[in-house]
């Protein structure tokens, strides 16, 4: 996990690729990036990988990991692109990242994994929570808190739901 110590000065020109990406300007973005190197970081830490996770950007995401993007790179927080896919609900994003076995145990600067962000923010789609327990994230799994996965669950979903998210377990 990367240290949120000094300040880190980045390239003017990786500042910009998170606008960049944002506005769809692919090949602007890779034209920098082979310039500036694949898993360049901003002021953040955040690579162009973790930009293109939050932006929901497929096929950008794709681009960059065969490209040879770091998969499980952490920004100066400790998330990952996986974490942000997970937080911003896109569905497509985390499914690659997993396919591509992006780490699913990743943990935040809070021990928080990419599963606790998915239940966190759901907003009542649980397709995300499937995929992640599905390909054997752990509901056990504790935070710098003492908080799991499951308990996170339990605090936030109806006991449908509930039963649903432990079968998916077995």
């Amino acid at each position: 996990m990367a240290s949120s110590g000094r300040p880190f000065k980045s390239n003017p020109k990786v500042e910009e690729l998170a606008f960049d990406i944002e506005k769809n300007d692919n090949e602007k973005v890779k034209s920098i990036l082979k310039e500036v190197g694949i898993d360049a970081t901003d002021s953040y830490l955040r690579t162009s990988l973790i930009w293109a996770a939050f932006y929901n950007k497929i096929d950008l995401v794709i681009w960059l990991i065969e490209n040879g993007a770091d998969i499980n790179h952490q920004d100066k927080n400790g998330l990952s692109a996986l974490h942000f896919a997970a937080k911003e609900n896109r569905t497509e994003v985390v499914k690659l990242l997993i396919e591509k076995n992006a780490n699913i145990e990743i943990k935040d600067q809070n021990g928080n994994t990419p599963l606790m962000d998915a239940i966190f923010n759901s907003r009542d789609n649980l397709i995300n929570i499937e995929l992640f327990l599905k390909s054997g994230a752990n509901l056990d799994n504790e935070n710098n808190h003492e908080m799991t996965p499951r308990l996170l669950a339990e605090s936030m979903f109806h006991s449908n739901e509930i039963e649903k998210i432990e079968n998916w377990t077995e």
